[in-house]
């Protein structure tokens, strides 16, 4: 009897470890083999401290392919990292697929039990979804992302690369997103997770946007110590023409380090598309523009609007995703609403980026394809 009741403790801890929370992010990649065969690769990052049997455990993930069928990928690696992302693992799942034909296609998985004591998103109910839609009329694979940095200092600028360590030379933008749930069924359709707030949300400080030209996740600054989440959307783009996204999640630990600390600079309210002034609960005096393009896409001529709290002198740069300024235009005296219309017609198809700053140094971005 003593036997049973012992072998029914260790399977009562299995399972516990099993369903433990454990879940850190991920992304999932997709690298074209041949024609229409694809090797999908997920990349799920693990609370390797607090959830190392749950993470052993995690053996096989379930993989949708966006054409009604699905696979059950096995984990082909599981690498602990150190430095700024240690007490992380990294487990890479791995299955070959062919599709039927070209299209659209939205490859994802819904894994369950995200890591708990999560700051900014306090649903560990609801599986960490994952997506990425390839474009299977073009031979392409998904940008590979450097592994993100994990630790962020108190009162310190945070600056995670969203740059591709490896791509196939294509455009690539980038853009904050809220966390993804997947819809009813096996394989969901993805959706906004409203429960989620961005980072510097929480205590209505500083602000969370993305560098457009850089490629660069920036939060300036972190204060509350503790575990924040956040997600992250990679375009890629080949002659105007998106044909890839990826979706990505990430933690951000924000701990006490050594090293000058900053000003925390006022609250702007996070937006999927940058910094931009928007609708704040709240009287946020700094929130001094506006900017609109239309139409967009667009072909030859782009209109754009800049509208300003106060009187102040207008810079306006149109970028391309190399950086480089394509154009530029200076206002000569102060203005509270500026229009110009641009003339694209000697550029090259592709994303630009409309950059629209004023004399105090805030500026607000606008993403524009050609």
């Amino acid at each position: 009897m003593q036997t049973f009741y012992r072998a029914l403790f260790f399977i009562l801890i299995s399972a516990s470890f099993a369903s433990a929370t454990h879940l850190l992010g991920g992304e999932i990649r997709a690298t074209n083999l041949a024609g229409l065969t694809y090797r999908i690769s997920a990349q799920i990052y693990f609370d390797a401290l607090g959830g190392g049997s749950a993470t052993d455990s995690q053996k096989t993930i379930e993989i949708c392919f966006g054409d009604g069928s699905t696979a059950i990928a096995n984990r082909s690696s599981l690498t602990a990292l150190s430095g700024e992302s240690k007490g992380i693992s990294v487990g890479v799942y791995e299955v070959t697929h062919t599709y039927p034909s070209t299209g659209l296609f939205q490859i994802s998985s819904a894994i369950d039990n995200r890591s708990l004591g999560i700051i900014n998103y306090n649903d560990n109910s609801t599986p960490m979804f994952l997506w990425t839609v390839i474009n299977t009329q073009f031979s392409n694979s998904t940008p590979i992302l450097a592994t993100p940095v994990t630790t962020a200092g108190a009162k310190q600028i945070l600056k995670i690369d969203l740059k591709p360590t490896i791509s196939d030379s294509d455009s690539i933008s980038a853009h904050l997103q809220k966390l993804s749930s997947p819809s009813p069924g096996t394989c969901g359709v993805r959706m906004l997770d409203e429960k989620y707030i961005f980072p510097n949300d929480v205590v209505k400080k500083g602000t969370f946007s993305l560098d457009q030209v850089d490629k660069k996740l920036i939060w300036n600054a972190p204060e509350a110590l503790g575990n924040y989440i956040y997600a992250v959307v990679i375009d890629e783009w080949r002659e105007g023409i998106k044909i890839s996204e990826t979706y990505r999640e990430g933690i951000i630990t924000v701990i006490d380090k050594e090293g000058p600390t900053v000003e925390i600079p006022p609250y702007v309210p996070a937006t999927t598309t940058g910094v931009i002034a928007g609708n704040p609960d709240g009287d946020y005096s700094e929130l001094t523009l506006a900017i609109a393009a239309y139409p967009v896409p667009t072909q030859d001529y782009l209109t754009v609007k800049v509208d300003s709290k106060y009187a102040t002198t207008l810079k306006l740069q149109l970028i391309n995703l190399e950086g480089r300024v394509v154009r530029e235009i200076n206002t000569t005296s102060p203005t509270v609403e500026w229009k110009e219309q641009l003339d694209l017609r000697q550029l090259t198809s592709g994303v630009y980026i409309i950059k629209a700053s004023d004399e105090n140094g805030k500026f607000v971005t606008r993403k524009v394809v050609r």
